[in-house]
């Protein structure tokens, strides 16, 4: 039975019958076609977009259209000066050793208590310094200095206290400790009228107002120097100085021009290199025009303290003029059309000639009038011609 059913199964066949393929469905075309169109269209749109886009893009960027906008030009001019002040010199009333300075540096009233000078003999004085000029032991020196400072404090403050908290107890032992320097005697010095204390002394103080120092002047200034306590003057020498800080001076040696435009300003702004980002306005009080040497010497009166001006004389400074608010383009912008200036706007995609008038040139910009505000500007005028249409 096994072999009977094996063989049966041998001699059965597949056949493939033909198939009708797939029939054809007008609604699925219906949707592909819908698909693929909607495709199409939002290519079409990115197309158009990036185009309109990127071609105002590039458009922009080869004629370089800039937006004309409202702004602040002035002249600038740099210039080196002397700075001059009203300025009194305390003087030193005797030979002396400086023991006690008031401190810092500020605008003090008149009868304040500058400076305390133990007097010393001019025999005294020229043994300190020595017949060769070199200073003494800078240890005994030191231990003298605070001695007899401490000795005034005792002296002043009564006897009590002065038993108590000095070293030593009175002149003689001074002495016997370090020879024959001996103060005579101390002098306290007061100041007579109100103002700016400064230590800082470099010879200039007399001259006040106009200043045009010489080549050779310049040449010879030395910077100044300040005292401190321990320090040897001698009697008439400048120890400090009383500055009027309410109104300084600042002259100047300028071409023709623009010194000559300068003068007939009211005033002019102007920042020094040694208070930098602190501009002041600055007066003229008197001006020479010298049309020999082609110069003009000019002076301007300051009203206003700033840090350190009592310790500058020569410096340099920026001097700004003529500020004045206006439209600003760029100066290629401007090109001559029918004997008139002006300058090529995209207006409403547009190529349109706006004449206008320059108030001001500074390198590459160009303060105008006549023009709107935010106008688009064609900066290459000579890409375009007037009516050409840009998209």
């Amino acid at each position: 039975m096994k072999q009977k059913s094996r063989k049966v199964h041998k001699q059965q066949r597949f056949k493939v019958l033909p198939g009708e393929g797939r029939r054809f469905s007008f609604s699925r075309f219906r949707q592909a076609f819908a698909f693929y169109v909607f495709i199409l269209i939002a290519l079409v749109i990115i197309v158009q977009l990036g185009y309109h886009w990127l071609g105002d893009q590039f458009l922009a960027w080869r004629l370089q259209v800039v937006t004309a906008e409202p702004g602040i030009m002035q002249q600038e001019v740099r210039t080196d000066g002397v700075v001059t002040r009203h300025e009194v010199t305390i003087k030193a009333p005797a030979d002396g050793l400086i023991l006690q300075l008031s401190g810092t540096e500020e605008r003090v009233p008149a009868g304040t208590e500058l400076a305390i000078l133990g007097v010393l003999s001019q025999a005294d004085l020229q043994s300190i310094r020595g017949f060769d000029g070199q200073e003494p032991d800078e240890d005994l020196w030191k231990q003298l200095i605070t001695t007899w400072q401490e000795f005034f404090t005792a002296d002043s403050e009564g006897e009590e206290e002065h038993n108590e908290e000095t070293e030593f107890n009175d002149r003689d032992q001074i002495i016997d400790n370090f020879g024959d320097f001996a103060v005579k005697e101390f002098v306290t010095i007061y100041n007579e009228r109100p103002g700016h204390l400064s230590y800082y002394i470099d010879g200039w103080e007399e001259f006040e107002g106009p200043f045009y120092p010489s080549g050779t002047d310049i040449e010879n200034y030395r910077e100044g120097s300040s005292l401190a306590e321990g320090d040897l003057v001698e009697a008439g020498q400048p120890i400090l100085k009383i500055v009027d800080n309410w109104q300084w001076y600042y002259s100047i040696v300028l071409p023709l021009h623009p010194g000559r435009t300068l003068t007939g300003l009211p005033a002019v702004e102007i920042e020094f290199d040694f208070a930098p980002h602190a501009p002041v306005q600055a007066k003229i009080y008197h001006f020479e025009i010298d049309e020999l040497s082609k110069d003009v010497r000019l002076t301007f009166i300051i009203e206003k303290q700033l840090p350190g001006f009592d310790r500058v004389r020569r410096t340099e400074a920026s001097l700004f003029y003529r500020r004045q608010q206006g439209i600003i383009v760029p100066a290629e912008a401007l090109f001559e059309k029918d004997q008139s200036v002006g300058v090529y706007l995209n207006q409403g995609g547009r190529v349109i000639f706006h004449p206008v008038t320059v108030i001001e040139r500074q390198e590459e910009k160009v303060m105008v009038e006549g023009l709107d505000p935010f106008s688009l500007v064609i900066s290459r005028p000579e890409l375009v011609e007037e009516g050409q249409r840009l998209n």
